[in-house]
């Protein structure tokens, strides 16, 4: 069986929609438009189970989908599918609006102050219920002046000046992230 663990979730299965074999789907994507595009892709069903499908039709209803998948032919056979994951592989990810990001893909960019020195290296981007934040690691050479340990920096305009997406980097204020860090310094 492939690997599923880099697919990425386009929208949440509900019940099943008619009696010809739909079933509602929540989209968690940016683009209504999206289920027009689907063709073969993974359910993960609530069991951890995944199951290989093909999208036979597709509508838009209001902001639900309404789609049917090929050999799923009346509601009752899409039961097992009901509130799993449909996924598509890597690859077919939209790219994100303009001045939008996906926080995945910022693991591993740079930290940099404002004054441009490279300080550390977000090694993920975590979504807390408040805000969203960047997990950082100092570099060796900067941890006298922050941290050994690493920190949470909320994405917060006071926090985090610039997302340069072309650099790989974040921008950050140098006192902000100072004002975050443990008292324990490296020697």
């Amino acid at each position: 069986m492939p690997d599923y663990q880099d697919y990425i979730t386009v929208c949440e299965l509900m019940g099943s929609h008619g009696v010809k074999g739909y079933i509602k789907a929540r989209p968690l994507t940016h683009d209504p438009e999206r289920h027009k595009l689907l063709k073969k892709v993974v359910v993960e069903k609530v069991n951890g189970q995944f199951v290989e499908l093909e999208v036979e039709d597709s509508k838009q209803a209001g902001a639900l989908w309404h789609l049917k998948f090929k050999g799923y032919d009346a509601p009752e056979v899409l039961s097992p599918l009901v509130n799993g994951n449909l996924m598509v592989p890597p690859e077919e990810r939209l790219p994100a609006p303009e001045g939008e990001y996906y926080l995945d893909d910022m693991a591993g960019f740079a930290v940099r102050t404002g004054d441009g020195r490279t300080v550390g290296e977000v090694l993920e981007v975590q979504e807390l219920p408040t805000v969203d934040a960047f997990l950082i690691k100092f570099a060796p050479e900067t941890e006298a002046e922050f941290s050994k340990k690493a920190i949470l920096a909320p994405w917060i305009e006071d926090c985090v000046t610039e997302i340069d997406e072309e650099g790989k980097a974040i921008v950050c204020d140098a006192d902000y992230l100072r004002a975050l860090c443990p008292e324990e310094k490296a020697p």
